[in-house]
């Protein structure tokens, strides 16, 4: 079983994030509860602590999870240790854009915690790569910043790269893009934040 969780407030249509499967276990996070209900998107259940709901008297209708507003985790936090307890195949939907960019950072280290995780919205998917080869087939932007100092080999990129020792904060991997269909990431050491951008 898939579980996919939304968080924050999220704008685009579902069919420009995702594809639901019948089968997915929906999570909403908090405000991502309104945005559900009025796309007719089916929710097993809510978390957070409700204080920036709209439609809060439907919640009895729904299994939920109550925070108390005074905590130690974010909302989101919760909602992925929970989703974790269901599944490996985990997809984090929202939590990128917004004005509150101290979320989006405490989104990215839950990486840290589930490197499995994947993160997306309409204009970006971030997930964590480790050592191997990691085949890419994205036809828009890919970036790569070490989540530990990282050893990498590019290939079937537009700016290849040859056993590079890539360290945290070095920016050189931002906007790459594959030069045909299929590009190939060569980690020796490390793991990798993976950003791919629509263009």
């Amino acid at each position: 079983m898939r579980v996919v969780v939304f968080a924050g407030q999220i704008t685009a249509k579902l069919n420009k994030i995702i594809t639901l499967k019948e089968s997915d276990y929906v999570i909403a996070v908090d405000l991502a509860f309104d945005y559900l209900l009025e796309n007719n998107i089916k929710v097993d259940l809510v978390v957070g602590d409700f204080d920036s709901l709209i439609n809060k008297e439907l919640l009895k209708d729904f299994k939920t999870l109550k925070l108390d507003p005074i905590k130690d985790e974010t909302d989101t936090y919760i909602a992925i240790k929970e989703a974790f307890k269901i599944s490996d195949e985990v997809i984090l939907i929202g939590g990128i854009k917004g004005p509150r960019i101290e979320h989006f950072i405490a989104n990215l280290y839950l990486l840290d915690k589930y490197p499995s995780l994947v993160i997306i919205d309409e204009d970006s998917k971030i997930s964590l790569i480790d050592k191997g080869e990691n085949i890419i087939t994205s036809k828009g932007y890919i970036s790569l910043f070490a989540h530990s100092n990282s050893r990498i080999t590019l290939k079937g990129f537009k700016y290849p790269l040859d056993k590079y020792n890539l360290s945290k904060y070095d920016p050189l991997c931002i906007s790459n893009e594959l030069t045909g269909s299929v590009g190939v990431i060569e980690i020796d050491k490390g793991s990798c934040f993976l950003i791919e951008t629509k263009k």
